[in-house]
């Protein structure tokens, strides 16, 4: 069996050489499968997931190296395929290791979300990615439907406890309707992992807007959001966080420069010291009046 590795995870784990300017603290894994769906976002078929190049390894190896490892998360990446499921259960059952495994999945059927849990699977992201049903639309193709994806969260979080949905800022949702879906999952008990549009190449989403929707995401069931024409204006949060401009998802994700070069952070891998908070906060203040209410 084959396995691909994100660049990060190939140099952590002594697979490839490569300068690694923040360490991962989730190894990420790509099943080798060719992907059935035709999402107008994807790079995949160059061998990219939004910034990340993805090599392929021996299995066999990648196990041994993953003995002891000092990683706080296993994070396995899928295709719409198939042979999917009976591939991750594959390497769910042979890998040995002792920290928590995630999978990002497409929905799937109560009986196989059980069957995974049951063989060590931990939680499950799926990357609804469009924050309308209109966008998804037009941007998903060949795949499940938004209703399969929004119920697919739903019943994952009632069989592991816990769910990831995976959103991009940046194919054309206003700031609206992407808090409005983000209330929505949150009121569910759905975690949100946001991303950052990318091509190969480059995040094509102004970092201003991407600073204030962190704070959003962030604050999602505590703050007062004003909008005009569909943009936001005002958010009116408790308090100031360096979280919200931290890497969102899973518990110990940081997916290292995913969406973004280290000379423009999107989603910082790290905590951030006090000069990189400031300056974010300055950021989210071009876009939208950030206040805090006792203020």
């Amino acid at each position: 069996m084959r396995i691909r590795a994100s660049l990060a995870t190939a140099s952590f784990l002594g697979l490839k050489k490569y300068k690694v300017d923040a360490i991962p603290t989730t190894l990420y894994f790509l099943l080798p499968l060719p992907c059935e769906g035709a999402c107008g976002y994807c790079y995949l078929r160059r061998g990219y997931l939004a910034r990340v190049k993805w090599p392929e390894f021996d299995f066999d190896d990648v196990k041994k190296r993953l003995r002891n490892t000092e990683a706080k998360r296993i994070c396995i990446q899928t295709t719409y395929n198939e042979k999917t499921f009976s591939m991750l259960l594959k390497f769910l059952n042979e890998i040995d290791v002792d920290v928590p495994l995630s999978a990002s999945i497409n929905p799937m059927e109560k009986e196989k979300l059980v069957e995974l849990k049951e063989n060590g699977l931990e939680r499950v992201g799926m990357g609804i990615d469009a924050c309308s049903e209109k966008l998804f639309k037009k941007w998903k193709k060949n795949v499940p439907s938004w209703e399969e994806y929004i119920n697919g969260l739903k019943m994952a979080k009632e069989i592991f406890g816990n769910a990831t949905a995976h959103l991009i800022i940046g194919l054309g949702e206003s700031d609206e309707e992407a808090v409005r879906l983000m209330k929505k999952l949150s009121n569910d008990g759905i975690t949100i992992a946001l991303f950052a549009y990318s091509n190969e190449k480059e995040t094509l989403v102004e970092l201003s807007r991407y600073r204030a929707i962190q704070i959003a995401r962030f604050f999602i069931k505590d703050a007062k959001f004003y909008f005009k024409n569909g943009r936001l204006e005002k958010i009116e949060i408790p308090y100031k966080s360096k979280e919200a401009f931290m890497t969102s998802g899973c518990p110990n994700c940081n997916r290292p420069f995913y969406n973004e070069r280290v000379t423009k952070i999107y989603n910082y891998p790290f905590p951030l010291n006090k000069l990189q908070f400031e300056k974010a906060m300055e950021e989210a203040e071009k876009y939208a009046r950030i206040y805090i209410a006792s203020e």
